[in-house]
């Protein structure tokens, strides 16, 4: 067993990217390599305008917003260049160090802990041990009289994003409620379709947005048993094709149902998800002013002070306010209204305009609501438990041609979401929409596929009868079509968990244009993706033992308080040698060994059974490596580190229910002679997990 000793801190920093940059000239703007600057120039140091160090208020002012940039080295450009995220991510720039080598993952993340401690000049001692069999030797710290109880009792004030942390440690991904996202993890989201459009521009590009948007057109499948199966594929290549483009990303859902929609009176909610509405930023608001034609300097004036931010469900009360704030009717036809939604496409790629939600016309050319011109009514919680409810699946998701059955799950809510939120034009105009040759020009009737028109700016412009929601062939063009369908694979994944063994009929048959077969998709976790509500991690690491575990309190917005289920995880435990009971407190940090178990703040416990002494020789339980070798097929080693879970639903929402706005997790390890054991657990990181 080799052992090496180093030291932390700025000199670790640079030891860690001179390896990396290897050979590399590259100069980084004339400075040469910017991590050999002085600290204080290195703080204030900009790499193309992006600072490579943020300062500590940027940062924010929680740490506990669960999303991807919330400590300040998330948000430093340094950290973000070495994990390859925009714009380090080829897009503008290429990954740092610029002609160098990728820097391994522990590495980053030591550079990221000596950010969050401050910079320090020097850091304390640690060791390296060099154990056989194991891919990266791992740290440990150096554990010492006068650092012991820190170490033991220390807060860990690290909340990250759960998709980041997944994507690092190759655990599934979450597939989270759209209206309990926090604004970095919309803006990557948002940033991942932006991706995708730009790929318009080359029409054979099979990864651009028109062309797997045409899959949907081409391929669906409706009213029978492949409907499910067919649908989560095709979230799944779509998914992917977000996550070639910006790694960490996956698809949320809309839980529809959600109080604020007001399901039983749906046009006096939102109608739609405020993250899919349309808005103007002062940004978008000068680019008018420089428009052809462009705005006045007083309407941007009076733009920004009254509408700059605020939200729209609907375009025809957008520019209701944009006459009324700027006293110019014009701004709301011609080129102007083009230059208009020009703007809030710019804002906000979630946003469509060819989308009327929750908007109907009657025969008498009044407004009216979907039950009275379309006989649907918007899905009510009591329709989502009946459906749930059903046991076959022949009822639930359809069945085969030898047992024909359009599924209830694919009428009511799917078809009505897909009514509700394409919605009728209240500005349409039969005779305007007369085309050159008198034929009426509807997207939703007669697509044009030739050309591949969709979501060119023309057609953005148009003023069709009905939203591209209402129809299949042009339904996928609406970036509002996945969240729902991603909804629809979430309640048939709660279903398969009720009646694991209702199945489709026809396993084997194959899921055109793609090679699997429904027997493929049964199960979620092959596709990598799991369903929670939202997802707080707070990353260890394997380095020390973990005796108390404190979190920094994790903020819960009120988006997430409606939630089911409430769980601690503990990721990736390795086997431990003694058996031991970890005790799980919530909002109590000084809970110990001797706090009782009746106590208001107890939320569960998990019971590890310890495999004992080794029976082998050196490195026989040694942590297996985290990828197998290329052609190693063997099944995995038993000393694979495993996840545990710990309900703690009722104390969470006990607490959060008698005021508290936050949850701070605490893990007290007991030891099999009931006294705690501060030397026994090491993971690699904890989460709170909430579950609809």
């Amino acid at each position: 067993m080799a052992e090496a000793s180093r030291t932390t801190g700025y000199n670790r920093v640079r030891e860690i990217l001179d390896a990396a940059a290897g050979d590399s000239t590259a100069d980084y703007g004339g400075v040469g390599r910017f991590w050999h600057l002085p600290l204080e120039e290195l703080t204030d140091f900009r790499l193309q305008g992006i600072q490579m160090i943020a300062a500590e208020k940027s940062a924010g002012s929680c740490c506990c917003s669960g999303g991807g940039a919330t400590s300040r080295s998330a948000s430093s450009g340094l950290v973000q260049g070495l994990r390859g995220e925009a714009p380090f991510d080829g897009t503008r720039f290429p990954r740092l160090p610029w002609g160098g080598r990728a820097v391994a993952d522990e590495e980053i993340r030591q550079i990221a802990e000596w950010i969050d401690d401050g910079l320090p000049e020097k850091g304390h001692p640690v060791t390296s041990l060099a154990m056989p069999g194991t891919m990266e030797p791992p740290v440990i710290t150096d554990i010492r009289p006068d650092n012991a109880q820190d170490i033991l009792q220390a807060t860990h004030t690290t909340v990250t994003g759960a998709n980041d942390y997944a994507q690092q440690k190759g655990e599934l991904q979450q597939r989270m409620n759209l209206d309990c996202m926090t604004p970095d993890q919309l803006e990557k989201y948002r940033h991942a379709f932006r991706e995708l459009y730009r790929l318009n521009k080359w029409p054979e590009d099979w990864r651009s947005y028109n062309n797997i948007a045409l899959i949907h057109q081409n391929h669906c499948q409706h009213g029978w048993e492949r409907f499910l199966p067919w649908h989560r594929i095709y979230l799944y290549e779509f998914e992917q094709a977000l996550q070639d483009r910006v790694p960490g990303v996956t698809l949320p859902y809309w839980d529809f149902i959600m109080p604020q929609y007001c399901p039983r009176h749906p046009e006096k909610g939102l109608r739609i998800p405020r993250s899919l509405q349309a808005f103007l930023t002062d940004a978008t608001i000068d680019g008018l002013t420089k428009a052809d034609p462009p705005i006045t300097k007083k309407a941007a004036r009076d733009l920004k002070k009254h509408m700059a931010g605020k939200h729209y469900a609907t375009l025809s009360h957008f520019f209701t306010d944009v006459v009324a704030v700027t006293h110019e009717p014009g701004y709301a036809t011609g080129a102007h209204r083009n230059r208009f939604i020009d703007a809030l496409l710019a804002a906000n790629a979630l946003w469509y305009p060819l989308r009327y939600p929750g908007q109907y016309t009657g025969s008498d050319g009044k407004p009216s609501t979907i039950n009275k011109v379309i006989h649907y009514h918007y899905p009510k919680p009591e329709d989502i438990a009946e459906i749930l409810a059903l046991r076959t699946f022949r009822d639930f998701g359809g069945g085969s041609l030898y047992n024909d059955s359009f599924g209830f799950l694919d009428q009511n809510p799917h078809n009505t979401m897909h009514i509700w939120t394409g919605g009728m034009n209240p500005d349409y105009d039969p005779k305007a929409a007369q085309g050159a040759e008198g034929a009426i020009e509807n997207r939703n009737r007669g697509v044009r596929v030739a050309g591949r028109r969709f979501h060119s700016r023309d057609d953005m412009y148009t003023q069709p009868q009905f939203g591209d929601m209402f129809s299949n062939l042009t339904a996928s063009y609406d970036p509002v079509f996945w969240p729902i369908h991603v909804n629809i694979d979430r309640l048939w994944w709660e279903w398969q968990q009720m009646n694991p063994h209702s199945l489709p009929a026809d396993l084997a048959s194959v899921l055109t244009p793609w090679s699997y077969t429904i027997h493929d998709t049964l199960e979620i976790s092959r596709f990598g993706y799991e369903y929670v509500r939202s997802s707080y991690v707070i990353p260890v690491g394997l380095g020390a033992p973990v005796g108390r575990f404190v979190s920094k309190p994790i903020e819960v917005p009120e988006p997430v308080r409606a939630f089911r289920q409430a769980e601690v995880r503990l990721h990736r435990v390795p086997q431990l040698p003694r058996s031991c009971f970890i005790r799980v407190f919530l909002n109590l940090p000084d809970a110990n060994a001797d706090t009782p178990i009746d106590h208001d703040n107890y939320a569960g416990y998990l019971a590890v059974f310890g495999h004992g002494p080794c029976i082998g020789g050196p490195g026989h339980c040694d942590l297996p490596p985290a990828r197998a070798r290329k052609f190693d097929l063997r099944p995995r080693s038993h000393n694979t580190p495993r996840n545990h879970r710990i309900h703690v639903t009722s104390t969470a929402r006990r607490l959060l229910e008698a005021g508290a706005t936050s949850l701070q997790v605490t893990l007290v390890v007991i030891g099999a002679d009931y006294c705690e054991d501060n030397e026994l657990l090491r993971l690699e990181g904890v989460s709170l997990n909430f579950l609809d």
